[in-house]
């Protein structure tokens, strides 16, 4: 399963509308793991995804996931501050 949550953002200048999204709740169950499943599952939400023209996908991963958005081009990003609360 992968859960793509879409978020609007603020209007700019240049696009009014702006929107963005982030992955969350990917998974596999684990009999099924390192069969490429999970690539998959990506990149039909990345093509959703670019198909709505987004501004972005952002994805906090697991330490175990990390490879798998690295594949997929995604980068780490210093810009981005999180508050739990």
């Amino acid at each position: 399963m992968a859960w793509l949550a879409l978020v609007d953002r603020v209007p700019g200048p240049e696009h009014f509308t702006r929107r963005s999204a982030y992955v969350q709740s990917v998974f596999v169950i684990s009999p099924e793991r390192s069969n490429g499943i999970a690539t998959s599952l990506m990149e039909l939400v990345l093509a959703y995804a670019r198909d709505l023209f987004l501004d972005y996908v952002a994805v906090h991963p697991s330490e175990r996931s990390f490879p798998l958005y690295r594949r997929l081009g995604f980068t780490d990003t210093d810009g981005v501050l999180e508050l739990r609360l």
